[in-house]
């Protein structure tokens, strides 16, 4: 099974993220019709002390830790897309897979239930597509040389 993901292209340093969050307002535009960065699968996180930000969104791990300590089961990997998904009818939201996510990638928007990740936009992840600094790179774990 080829696992994808969004990684910064090879060459580019999170240096060169500029903190936009052009990236949250397509993620939450293509899932929920609105721009609101709260409720986007990525997130642009500032490093304060060393004056970078960088996006952080699902890895899509083979062996994930959220699924694996998720009490109901409600993680599942879609072999069909390659990722990692929350089904909303098992999700008890007790936040036990954002505890366990050792990226940071998986949260409950404010006002929620249940837990959000990324999907890849089903194959065509918006925040590639529209990243006006080109940092963000759609590959194959088999292509990550990092």
């Amino acid at each position: 099974m080829t696992l994808k993901r969004i990684v910064f292209k090879e060459g580019i340093f999170p240096s060169q993220c500029t903190g936009c969050r052009i990236c949250e307002l397509v993620c939450s535009f293509f899932h929920y019709k609105i721009f609101n960065p709260s409720l986007s699968r990525i997130k642009v996180i500032t490093d304060e002390s060393e004056l970078l930000d960088f996006p952080v969104s699902c890895r899509h791990c083979l062996d994930p830790t959220c699924q694996s300590v998720c009490p109901t089961q409600a993680i599942s990997r879609n072999n069909q897309h390659g990722v990692n998904q929350i089904d909303e009818e098992l999700c008890i939201g007790c936040g036990e897979c954002v505890s366990a996510c050792p990226f940071g990638a998986i949260f409950i928007p404010l006002g929620e239930k249940v837990p959000i990740c990324c999907d890849l936009c089903g194959g065509e992840p918006q925040c590639v597509k529209y990243c006006p600094r080109e940092v963000l790179f759609y590959i194959s774990n088999e292509e990550d040389t990092s």
